[in-house]
């Protein structure tokens, strides 16, 4: 445990938790998840055309949105690493939790492309502001993600096993 961080920085194990910006950009990444959430709970009677609205918004056809549904696999390997983080996990949850930033890198990078894929396949298509706000937004992570020591070194820390501290 060092001193460049406040004791409640760190979990029961004397690791570091993830951060508020980090659970931010979970979130961020988890948004079609959210959207779809909302636009089954919310799509019902008269506000179903402006969820459904929301929805074009964001994704201007289905495959971009089923391609933002599998972008966000990697972060979902990141929160499951998260959850099975203890001492004596198991080796795959170490190996993924050490990677977990490379693993956020990549879903960014698929946001980016998600963006373009239409563009791609249709001439007539157009990004939209929306489109190029995601861009940016994702760029921004990506740089985040590279540049911020909080960032590495949780991903770093990982509890010790517990036969490791009895030696």
């Amino acid at each position: 445990m060092s001193k460049l961080y406040a004791f409640s920085d760190y979990d029961k194990n004397l690791s570091l938790k993830i951060n508020f910006e980090l659970w931010l950009i979970i979130a961020y990444f988890l948004r079609p998840f959210i959207l779809k959430i909302s636009t089954i709970q919310m799509g019902r009677g008269p506000k179903s055309d402006s969820v459904s609205g929301l929805k074009d918004l964001v994704y201007p056809d289905d495959f971009g949105f089923f391609l933002a549904f599998l972008a966000t696999i990697p972060v979902f390997l990141v929160v499951y690493a998260y959850m099975k983080r203890k001492p004596d996990a198991p080796d795959y949850i170490r190996t993924l939790w050490r990677n977990s930033n490379h693993l956020m890198v990549l879903t960014a990078v698929l946001n980016i492309v998600i963006v373009f894929i239409p563009y791609l396949a249709s001439t007539a298509y157009r990004v939209n502001l929306m489109g190029w706000g995601q861009v940016a937004i994702a760029a921004y992570i990506i740089f985040y993600l590279l540049t911020t020591r909080r960032i590495k070194d949780t991903f770093a820390d990982f509890p010790a096993n517990t036969d490791e501290g009895k030696k």
